[in-house]
C-alpha cells in the first residue's frame, strides 16, 4: 500500500524573504476565498501580521501580489518537483509492473496538486482573463509536464509495457485528467476518506487507464493472459 502524505514546501525552496512569504501565504488564503477582485490589500496585510505600507514596499499593487503567487506556483511546479520527482519514480521502476509505476506516479501528482490547490484555483481563474499568465502557464508548467510524459512514454515503450501507437498527448490527458478529477472530488465533495479508500480509488482509476471500460472480447482476454503488456507477432499456421 502506498502511503499518502502531503508535500511540505519550505521557505528556502522558493527563495523568498520571510515577509514576502507571509504576504503570499495570506494572499493565497484570502484570494482563494474571496476572489482577486474581492480581496483587499488591508485584509492581506492584517492576515500576514504586517502594516499595509509594508505590504506595498514588497508588492506595489494588488496585481503584483497575484504575479507573486504565480511566480511561487511556477517555482513549486518547476523542474525540482514536476520533472525531478517524476524521474525518480520512473528510474526506480525497472523491476515494477505498469500498474505499480502508474500508482506511484498518480499518488505523487495527487499529493502535489492537493498541496498547492489554493494557488491552482487562483492562477487558473485569473488565467482566463490574463494572457501573460496563460503564456507563463503554458511555457513553465504544461510544457514541462509534457516533457515528463514523453520520458514516461519512451521508457514504457522500451520495456514493451505500453503501445507505441498511442499519442503521448492522449496519455498525458488521460493520466492528468484523472488526477485533476480526483483532486476536485476530494476537495468539493468526499474529502479525505482514509488511505484504504484512496488506494482503492487509485486502483480503479489505473484499471480504467490500462484496460479501458469496454468488455474485452474472448481473443483479447487470451492475449492478456498469455502476454500482459505485449503484443504477439505470431500468426496462425
Amino acid at each position: 500500500m502506498h502511503e499518502y502524505r502531503r508535500y511540505q514546501l519550505k521557505l528556502p525552496d522558493l527563495g523568498l524573504q520571510e515577509t514576502e512569504h507571509k504576504i503570499l501565504e495570506a494572499a493565497i488564503d484570502i484570494i482563494s476565498k474571496k476572489g482577486f477582485s474581492g480581496a483587499r490589500t488591508i485584509e492581506i496585510a492584517k492576515a500576514a501580521g504586517i502594516a499595509e505600507g509594508t505590504l506595498f514596499r514588497h508588492f506595489k499593487t494588488k496585481k503584483d501580489i497575484l504575479l507573486g503567487i504565480m511566480i511561487q506556483l511556477l517555482n513549486i511546479a518547476g523542474d525540482h518537483i514536476i520533472l525531478d520527482r517524476a524521474r525518480k519514480i520512473l528510474l526506480d521502476s525497472e523491476q515494477k509492473d505498469l500498474k505499480a509505476i502508474l500508482k506511484a506516479l498518480l499518488l505523487d501528482r495527487l499529493q502535489l496538486f492537493e498541496s498547492i490547490l489554493p494557488m491552482i484555483r487562483i492562477v487558473i481563474i485569473e488565467a482566463l482573463y490574463n494572457e501573460e499568465i496563460r503564456e507563463s502557464l503554458f511555457k513553465n508548467v504544461f510544457t514541462k509536464a509534457f516533457e515528463m510524459f514523453m520520458l514516461f512514454r519512451r521508457q514504457m515503450i522500451e520495456r514493451e509495457l505500453i503501445r507505441p501507437d498511442i499519442d503521448p498527448m492522449a496519455i498525458a490527458r488521460t493520466i492528468m485528467g484523472n488526477v485533476t478529477i480526483m483532486v476536485a472530488l476530494r476537495d468539493l465533495f468526499v474529502g479525505n476518506r482514509g488511505q484504504k479508500v484512496l488506494d482503492k480509488d487509485l486502483d480503479q482509476v489505473i484499471d480504467v487507464i490500462m484496460f479501458g471500460i469496454a468488455q474485452p472480447t474472448h481473443s483479447e482476454s487470451n492475449k492478456k493472459k498469455k502476454s500482459p503488456g505485449k503484443r504477439s507477432d505470431k500468426g496462425k499456421k
